[in-house]
Parts: C-alpha cells; sequence; structure tokens
C-alpha cells in the first residue's frame, strides 16, 4: 500500500510541474533576436498587418454591376415594353481619397508593430538584467553565509572563559541562521526572475528554460557598455525615431484624407445602364418588335449634405495635432529627466566601485584583527554589515543606471547598445 502511495505522488508531482529539457543560457542579443521571430504576442500583433493590408483592398474596391428586369404582364403591357439589362454604379473623386487614407492607416499599424518590437526589446532587456541582478544579489547573500559560519567557528574556538564567550556564540549562531533564512529568499526571488525572463520571451517550445550568459554584476559586462551621446543629439534622434511621433504623423494624414473623403461624399454618384426592350407580338397584336434602352441616375445631396460628417473629421483632425504637439512637449521634458538620470547614475556608479573596494578592505582587516583577538565580534558585525550595505547599495547603483537607460531607449524609440545604428541617421542629424 505504502509502495502505491509513493508511486502516486510522484507521479502526481511530476504531472503538476513543469519539466524542462534543459537550461541553456543566451546572450542578450540572442534572447532579443529570438523573441522578435518567435514571440507569441508579437506574431499575433503582426497580422493586424495583414488585416490592414486587406482594409487597403476593401477601401479600393469597385462597386459591383446590378442585373435589373421588369417584365409587363396584363393590359399594362400593350404599348409598353418588358426590359431588361445591367446597371453600372460609378463613385465620383471618392475611392482614390478612401484607399489613400486606408493606406495613412497601413502606416501607422505598421509603425505600430515596429513600436511592439522595440518595447519587446527593452521588456527582454529588463528581465534579463533582473536575473543578473538576483545573481548578484545571491552571491552576496551566499559570501555572507560563509562568514557568518566563519564568525561561528571563531566564536566557539575562543576559549569559554573568555568573557561574552556565550554571547557571542549564540549572537553568531543566530546570525547564521537568519543568513540561511535569506539565502533561500534570494535564491526564490532569483528562479522567479527566471521564470518572468521566460515568460516575457514568451515561446511556443516551453520545455526549454533560458538563463543568462552573465554570472554577476561584479564582473565587467557587456551589456552596460554603450555610448551615452549629448542631450542635443538624443532630443534629435528622439524626433526622428520615436514610434509614437511617427504613428502621430500617420493619423494626422489619416485624418486629412478622412476630411477629402466626408467632402468629396457631396459629390454626386452616378449610375448608368443599358440593356434590351422589346414587345411580344400579343401585345403589339402584329409582330414582335424588339429594342433597347439606356438608363442613368445620380444622387443629390439635398435632404442630406453630409456636413457633421464634415465637421467631424475636421474637428477629429485637429485633436490629432493637437496630441501630437502635447506629446512631443512631454517628451521632450522626459528626455531630460532621462538623460539627467543616466548621467548621474553612471557617475554613482563609479563611485560605489571605488567605496566597494576600501570596504572590502576594511572587512578583511576586520576579520582577521576578530580571528587574533584583537576585537569583539559586534566590532566586525558592524563592518560586515556596513560592507553588506555597501555591495547591495553597488549593485542597486547599476540597476538604476540601467533602468534610466532603458527608460531614454523606451522614450527615444532607438537603441544605442544593441546594434550599431547609433549614426544611421547621421546624414539627417549631425552636421
Amino acid at each position: 500500500m505504502m509502495k502505491k502511495i509513493i508511486i502516486f505522488i510522484a507521479a502526481f508531482i511530476s504531472i503538476s510541474c513543469p519539466v524542462y529539457a534543459n537550461v541553456a543560457k543566451i546572450s542578450l542579443n540572442d534572447a532579443i533576436e529570438l523573441a522578435l521571430e518567435n514571440n507569441l504576442t508579437l506574431q499575433a500583433k503582426r497580422k493586424d498587418l495583414e488585416i490592414a493590408k486587406q482594409e487597403v483592398k476593401i477601401a479600393n474596391a469597385l462597386k459591383n454591376p446590378q442585373f435589373q428586369s421588369n417584365f409587363l404582364m396584363g393590359k399594362v403591357t400593350r404599348g409598353n415594353s418588358s426590359q431588361f439589362g445591367l446597371m453600372v454604379p460609378f463613385e465620383i473623386a471618392k475611392r482614390g481619397v478612401r484607399k489613400k487614407a486606408a493606406l495613412a492607416n497601413l502606416k501607422a499599424i505598421e509603425n505600430s508593430i515596429k513600436e511592439s518590437e522595440h518595447n519587446l526589446k527593452i521588456d527582454v532587456m529588463r528581465a534579463y538584467f533582473q536575473v543578473i541582478y538576483l545573481k548578484s544579489v545571491l552571491i552576496i547573500m551566499k559570501d555572507r553565509e560563509d562568514l557568518f559560519e566563519d564568525m561561528k567557528l571563531a566564536a566557539k574556538a575562543k576559549p569559554a572563559s573568555s568573557p561574552n564567550y556565550q554571547i557571542e556564540v549564540l549572537q553568531s549562531d543566530i546570525k547564521y541562521k537568519k543568513q540561511l533564512i535569506e539565502l533561500n529568499k534570494a535564491k526564490a526571488h532569483l528562479l522567479a526572475a527566471q521564470f518572468y525572463f521566460n515568460k516575457v520571451l514568451n515561446l511556443e517550445n516551453s520545455q526549454i528554460m533560458y538563463d543568462t550568459e552573465e554570472d554577476s554584476l561584479f564582473d565587467d559586462i557587456t551589456i552596460l557598455e554603450f555610448p551615452i551621446p549629448t542631450y542635443d543629439q538624443i532630443e534629435k534622434i528622439a524626433m526622428v525615431c520615436s514610434y509614437s511621433l511617427r504613428i502621430s504623423d500617420n493619423y494626422i494624414e489619416k485624418s486629412e484624407y478622412d476630411v477629402k473623403v466626408a467632402e468629396h461624399k457631396r459629390i454626386p454618384d452616378l449610375t448608368v445602364g443599358g440593356g434590351f426592350a422589346y414587345q411580344t407580338a400579343r401585345q403589339t397584336g402584329g409582330e414582335a418588335l424588339p429594342g433597347a434602352f439606356v438608363a442613368g441616375s445620380f444622387d443629390v445631396p439635398i435632404l442630406y449634405s453630409y456636413r457633421p460628417e464634415i465637421n467631424k473629421a475636421k474637428l477629429t483632425l485637429e485633436k490629432t495635432k493637437m496630441d501630437k504637439t502635447a506629446f512631443e512637449n512631454k517628451l521632450k521634458i522626459a528626455l531630460k529627466v532621462n538623460y539627467n538620470d543616466l548621467k548621474y547614475a553612471k557617475e554613482n556608479m563609479q563611485y560605489y566601485k571605488q567605496i566597494l573596494k576600501e570596504s572590502d578592505t576594511i572587512l578583511q582587516m576586520a576579520s582577521k584583527r576578530y580571528k587574533n583577538g584583537e576585537t569583539n565580534l559586534m566590532a566586525l558585525m558592524l563592518n560586515e554589515n556596513s560592507h553588506q550595505q555597501i555591495l547591495s547599495e553597488y549593485i542597486e547603483s547599476i540597476s538604476v543606471y540601467y533602468d534610466a537607460y532603458l527608460d531614454l531607449m523606451y522614450n527615444m524609440g532607438h537603441d544605442l547598445m544593441l546594434s550599431n545604428k547609433f549614426y544611421f541617421f547621421a546624414p539627417r542629424i549631425f552636421p
């Protein structure tokens, strides 16, 4: 019976928990390329482009002809002919502007998809960095565990008759056990970040667990190596590359054509037609009389002049232009904030690198003095806590620096680091 229970539990766990065939380390560039090519949400978004292409064809469609007929019966047939023929409607000055409006909407959707690709790139970069950041936290927690274990052993190694022997043994034991708890928390947070990174990738094949190529922020990592241009260059690049501004331009263009579409509705549409007309011998009382007919008609916009639709289209155009101007003003302020955040974050990160080296030297000296009996456990703990705080502040400064870069990249609509496209717009922007 017990054997069956164990087998059942093992089977339940294997079904309930996600199973990964393997863990694959991947670089940031490869992660981005993988997401851009295979991300399921992005693939669904790209269907909007195919839909918009069909909408262009719909806007350019010709109206279908109509077959019409009238067959007379009864006494009215005397002197009147029956007819059947074809009526063809023609839109006057409407189909062209309607198609141009649809094409402008197509451009907006193309830029919207590019914006989604750009935002996905940022999401991947942010999730990728978070894994490295939490790997660094785990290293700090593991180093602290080793240190507290050494402190615990050093406290026990002292003579039992030494002052505060029992207190220091208990203090070091509590400190060590609390650190084990913090270490477990760090492991859980890292696993959560790794799962989130794979969630952002959102790939159809979920059997592979992707992990970062880098192991910590304490080594020189390439994802932090990117040039910082001047603010003037950043603003010029953003005015050209911002997807939101491009989309605004597309919608302004579409709104301009929508005004023309509304105005052209006043132009009467023409319908022309013709066909076969005849009278039978019975109708004429003699021989059958064949013939033909020609017909035509057009709309007259008298009862409804389309004024409300024209006014609505003009108001929409004005609003679209105002929205772009408002966004452009906000964008420039956001860029200034992002630029200053990035500049000062980089400076602070360099300071923390220097402080970290000095703090590490102090901690090593304090640990050596405690082992030689030249100081007490409390003094060592104070030095260790100070070093721990500096380590945390150091990796946090890197996180602030990287987040500031991602925020700047988001608002610019351009990437300064992952490719060599920084001067791609040089002919238009830089002297």
